[in-house]
């Protein structure tokens, strides 16, 4: 009987394993939803396909076509989960296959690594747009920034080897886009500092990193700053960033610890002066802000506009002050806190400030109302 019970056991594993199994996404919004990630944790890839594995997991889109798709292991050494893009019509739904095959070489849209190279940059990119932060070779000369960097592209292509390549100038556009986008001693493209006493309280370079994830769908890491002080308490900063292929919004999550309760904060975007405008978003309650900026002349060529935009989960107090347009917000100690943070270039596919708007805007309503995913 035992026998038996084994025969029919390995007999219907070999069956999910040869049929697959489904994975059904449902949009739950009017519109419609173009190349989202969707995951499903490893442990239900496993229970129903027990002979996959990070390197013959396939997933089919509906046509029965191979989609890509990526095993993230969160910096880690064993498989958490499985993402891959979706495309859902508003209100409707699509079903996805998982089976055991023969993975097609996926070519990856996103990037990041630290670059030693240049003093220590992390830089980060996907098919629409890159960015940077600073590191401690570029604090040890005295330029000291924790703010986001923008290098504005209008090429789906990776771009960040090609541009710290020596000999190659990405302060000028020649034809995939540049670097004019200046930091400083300020947030930049809106970074987060603790506000307390209506006053930002600035770290310093991150101080070491560690990738998590790589490709080709999404990349991850870590950024760890060293102690500084916010009034009379030491802080330490851990921020962890997120971005996918085809998304406009980098996933940022902020976690401070030290000798507080609860600490405010606030995400900032730098303010350029005459010609930028605080983008008309502002609903209530608010959770969204933007920013469009003057027309940007370096080296006397019209390089357009660029513009950021920041959703958060919960309620922000908005301000122009200090440099900064700032949405504040509350943090507890040692609890993770979550926003996005996105970027356009009128050069490229966000024309207009109300493109921007839209954007930000869609962003919020997918935040608060993401597909959702049941493995059949």
């Amino acid at each position: 009987m035992m026998e038996m019970k084994k025969i029919v056991w390995l007999w219907s594993a070999l069956m999910l394993t040869a049929c697959g199994t489904r994975v059904e996404v449902s949009n739950p919004l009017d519109m419609a939803r173009d190349n989202e990630t969707v995951e499903v944790p490893w442990t239900d890839v496993q229970e129903r396909l027990p002979k996959a594995t990070p390197e013959n997991i396939v997933v089919l889109s509906p046509d029965g076509e191979q989609q890509p798709s990526q095993v993230l292991y969160n910096g880690g050494t064993e498989p958490q989960v499985l993402i891959f893009q979706a495309t859902v019509a508003g209100n409707a739904s699509k079903t996805y296959r998982l089976r055991v095959g023969e993975r097609e070489d996926y070519p990856s849209l996103v990037y990041g690594r630290a670059v030693p190279e240049r003093m220590d940059d992390f830089a980060w990119e996907n098919n629409l747009m890159a960015y940077r932060v600073y590191g401690p070779a570029l604090e040890a000369t005295g330029e000291i920034s924790n703010g986001i960097d923008i290098w504005l592209k209008r090429t789906d292509s990776l771009i960040i080897n090609k541009w710290y390549s020596g000999g190659y100038n990405y302060h000028i556009d020649s034809g995939e886009g540049l670097d004019c986008y200046k930091v400083g001693r300020t947030l930049g493209a809106g970074a987060m500092a603790p506000y307390e006493g209506r006053k930002l309280w600035l770290g310093n370079n991150y101080v070491s990193c560690r990738v998590l994830d790589c490709g080709p769908i999404r990349v991850s890491f870590e950024l760890d700053y060293a102690p500084f002080a916010v009034d009379s308490v030491m802080v330490r900063e851990r921020r962890m960033i997120t971005l996918d292929a085809h998304a406009r919004f980098n996933r940022i999550t902020e976690l401070y610890t030290g000798d507080f309760e609860r600490m405010p904060v606030a995400a900032g975007v730098v303010l350029r002066g005459p010609g930028g405008r605080v983008l008309d978003i502002l609903n209530k309650p608010i959770t969204m802000v933007g920013y469009w900026e003057p027309l940007n002349t370096d080296n006397g060529t019209d390089n357009g506009h660029t513009t950021i935009g920041l959703v958060f989960p919960c309620e922000i107090k908005v301000e122009t002050r200090l440099g900064h347009l700032l949405a504040s917000t509350t943090v507890e100690e040692g609890v993770p806190f979550t926003y996005l943070m996105g970027a356009g270039w009128s050069r490229a596919d966000v024309p207009t400030g109300e493109v921007m708007s839209q954007l930000i805007f869609d962003q919020s309503l997918k935040s608060a109302h993401p597909l959702q995913v049941r493995v059949k």
